[in-house]
Parts: structure tokens; sequence; C-alpha cells
């Protein structure tokens, strides 16, 4: 894998949904503050921009409570993330009329949705070339 920018995108995404789960919900703010680096610092994180040190992540797990193992992405989530599927005209709009204007609906169907697409396209471009 040499798309490291990928790695760290992910890291991040896997970072900040584990933030934003965590009871009662922790801010980019307070996880700043607990782990003494700026606000600014945990949204480059988050981001993919920044790419923390090793030290630094198993804060970020603590403080989380969980294991980095867990927040370290897997091969095959990179090869999704960094071959993600932009999504056509059409299926924008049947997914904005199934989501009736809710717009937390809408960007959840995204998600779903293109996260299939690019499941799809990632193993059939891996069987084209004979990977198993």
């Amino acid at each position: 894998m040499g798309d490291s920018n990928g790695l760290y995108k992910e890291l991040g995404r896997k970072i900040r949904a584990t933030r934003e789960r965590v009871h009662p919900k922790l801010s980019q703010d307070k996880l700043a503050k607990r782990l003494g680096i700026s606000r600014a610092s945990v949204v480059n994180i988050e981001a993919g921009r920044q790419h923390a040190p090793l030290q630094l992540l198993w804060r970020i797990a603590e403080n989380l409570e969980t294991e980095l193992a867990l927040l370290i992405p897997k091969r095959a989530e990179l090869l999704v993330s960094v071959a993600s599927v932009e999504l056509d005209a059409k299926t924008i709009e049947q997914i904005k009329h199934v989501a009736e204007g809710n717009k937390e609906t809408q960007k959840a169907l995204t998600g779903i949705v293109s996260k299939l697409r690019t499941t799809l396209e990632t193993t059939a471009q891996t069987k084209r070339k004979g990977t198993p």
C-alpha cells in the first residue's frame, strides 16, 4: 500500500466516528484539551491531513475508550476508501426522493449507497485483475 494519505484519511474517519459515538459525546475541543493539542490538530487528524505519531494515536484511543487496533484501517477498508465511487445525478435524485427532505437521512443513504457501489466496483476490479 503506497498511499499513506488514504491510510491517514481512513484512520481520521474512524477516529471521528468513534469520538462522535462516545457517551457523553466528546467534542473535538474537549478531546484536544485532554490530549494537550490544539483543536485544529484534532480537525486535521480527523481529516487525514495531519499524520499523528503512534504515541498520540495511543492516547487518542485511550481517551475514546477503545483499542488503537480498532481505529487502524484494514487493507480492504483502504481499498474501498481510496477508490470511492461518485454517485450519478439520477441516483442522488432517487436518494433525495426517498429521504423526503430529511438531510440526515439523505446523507446516511448517500453514504451507504456510495460505500456499496465502491465495494462492488473494487470487488469487480479485483476479480478482473485475478487477485483473490
